[in-house]
């Protein structure tokens, strides 16, 4: 199948959960049957494009299990397993998965994913997609969020991330009874160069007897408050695949001079780095706004580059700020910031402060024209559906970061910036098996990418799946969404469906799949939620994993009467 990827932040190769749209649920007359159970709609999803949500730690790359709200909203026709809109709604995942189907239409091509918990720590971020009319099959879609009760481990890790956290405290009146001031420290990472770099940080400032107010307009409550600053740098990869809303996100508020002659709906971002400045009260709720200037910078490096690839000069050239609406998933124009030099002047960043009198994502971005870019992937064994990683970085000075994972030789990227020359790697379980000899300009033609993979023994999984009373009969197929966690820590996704009416159990196989021991994941639509097998793949073998979801099968009672 040719992997066609539109998603404006990170995709990854992930599962699925909850409400599995493109799952086939349910029974298969269309009204009550034999079992007493009235059947749910099937839904035959061919038509609309298919998105498993993945929610990962920001540092360690491991899906959250914590309970996070997750929150759609956009133009797209967003739908369930059991057909409910889900447009505007909030749903909640305690194993860091969602699911969902969507169809576009000429005017409604995009939507947006949102997610956070401040109650457990979890800051809010988002993504936006964004699909042609022709977009069908199943796409995956990666957002990783950072924790502020996790500081420790993010300034310890080797991510180009930085992050500072400290106590306050709220009056009565919601009124701050003390300064705030918090600035993250900088950290020497390695780059997507392969060299050292030394980032820079982003800092925060309220002061006494600022009054802060929650989105729904209620105060701060009385009692100690949590305040966090947290600065991605634009290094490499790891960071900015943490972008909230994409490097082709919305954006919104901006004047036709910062929007560089795209639309304001059909351009792209480049990067100076971004941040999150936050507040939490006692109760677990985000404190948005102030009735004072908030003071904020955020640093950028030396390095970096205007929109026409010019170097920046300390108080003269201007940088774009951005702000993030966590409610609308779009980036909102707030001003042009002046690039200046720090106190005291450091050797490898310059800086940009502000005030605002609101907190949430902030990012130093030029947004300009993009395109729809190709690159084809060479030497790919015939029959071999091994997921490869592509990462695709913009060179040093124009920093813009996307990452796929095909299963074939085609990858095709929706609005990647024209105005930037991009640096490719392509990884095959964390080795390196191919990528560009020097940036190219992805805008200006398919670019070929040879790649060389080892031969691996692969097998093939068989999943079955079928529903029965608890004692065993009525049994019949139930056609659902199933994943495939193989030996060679990839996932392969696909449906089970019923080969005939006769059938037992549906079914669906999944090939070239590393060998050794394999997770199944298969969803049952009745009691919304995943079950798993564990099997163990051998070379040029199948190996099935069966799965039997129970039903309640009330029995018509009554007695029957005598004639005379």
């Amino acid at each position: 199948m040719r992997n066609v990827l539109m998603i404006q932040g990170r995709q990854t190769a992930g599962l699925t959960a909850l409400a599995a749209a493109a799952l086939l649920a349910g029974c298969f007359s269309d009204g009550a049957d034999s079992t007493g159970v009235a059947p749910l709609a099937i839904q035959a999803l061919n038509s609309q494009a298919r998105y498993q949500v993945v929610l990962k730690d920001a540092i360690t790359g491991e899906r959250i299990t914590d309970s996070l709200s997750v929150t759609f909203t956009g133009a797209a026709d967003l739908k369930a397993a059991d057909g409910s809109s889900l447009n505007g709604k909030t749903i909640t995942t305690t194993d860091g998965l969602v699911a969902l189907g969507a169809t576009f239409s000429a005017t409604a091509k995009e939507f947006s994913v949102l997610v956070g918990n401040r109650t457990l720590g979890w800051v809010e971020t988002g993504t936006r997609v964004v699909a042609d009319t022709k977009a069908t099959g199943d796409q995956i879609v990666e957002l990783k969020l950072v924790n502020v009760n996790k500081a420790t481990a993010v300034n310890a890790s080797s991510a180009p991330v930085a992050m500072t956290v400290t106590s306050a405290s709220a009056g009565a009146d919601g009124k701050l009874a003390a300064p705030v001031a918090l600035a993250t420290a900088s950290k020497t990472v390695t780059n997507a160069e392969g060299a050292s770099e030394t980032i820079g940080s982003s800092t925060l400032g309220l002061s006494t007897g600022t009054t802060g107010k929650a989105a729904d307009g209620t105060v701060a409550a009385a009692g100690p408050l949590t305040v966090s600053a947290t600065h991605y740098a634009n290094a490499d990869v790891s960071s900015m695949s943490a972008f909230p809303g994409g490097f082709a996100a919305t954006v919104s508020g901006a004047p036709s001079s910062v929007l560089n002659g795209a639309s304001a709906n059909d351009g792209a971002f480049v990067t100076g780095g971004f941040a999150q400045f936050n507040v939490t009260d006692s109760n677990g709720k985000a404190i948005k706004t102030f009735d004072k200037p908030v003071a904020v910078s955020i640093d950028l490096p030396k390095s970096s580059l205007d929109a026409n690839g010019n170097a920046l000069v300390p108080g003269v050239s201007k940088y774009p700020i951005w702000s993030f609406n966590d409610s609308t998933g779009e980036w909102q124009f707030e001003k042009e910031g002046l690039v200046v030099e720090k106190t005291p002047v450091d050797a490898n960043n310059y800086t940009v402060k502000f005030e605002t009198n609101h907190l949430s994502s902030w990012n130093l971005d030029f947004y300009g024209a993009s395109c729809t870019a190709q690159i084809n992937l060479t030497g790919r064994p015939a029959g071999d559906a091994r997921p490869l990683e592509v990462n695709i970085v913009g060179t040093t000075g124009q920093r813009f970061s996307r990452s796929v994972y095909p299963n074939d030789s085609q990858v095709t990227l929706y609005r990647v910036p024209s105005y930037t020359r991009m640096q490719v790697k392509v990884l095959d379980r964390g080795q390196l098996v191919g990528q560009t000899t020097t940036p190219v300009a992805l805008c200006s033609g398919a670019v070929r990418i040879p790649v060389t993979l080892q031969p691996i023994p692969m097998g093939t999984v068989l999943v079955e799946t079928s529903e029965s009373c608890a004692d065993g009969t009525s049994k019949r197929p139930l056609p659902t969404f199933a994943w495939v966690y193989d030996a060679g820590r990839t996932w392969r996704n696909g449906y089970t469906k019923a080969a005939s009416s006769t059938a037992t159990v549906a079914s669906w196989s999944q090939a070239s799949l590393v060998t050794g021991s394999s997770t199944v994941y298969a969803y049952n639509p009745r009691s919304n939620r995943y079950d798993t097998r564990t099997v163990n793949v051998s070379a040029n073998a199948t190996a099935t994993a069966a799965f039997n979801f129970t039903m309640d099968c009330p029995r018509a009672t009554g007695a029957s009467g005598s004639g005379s």
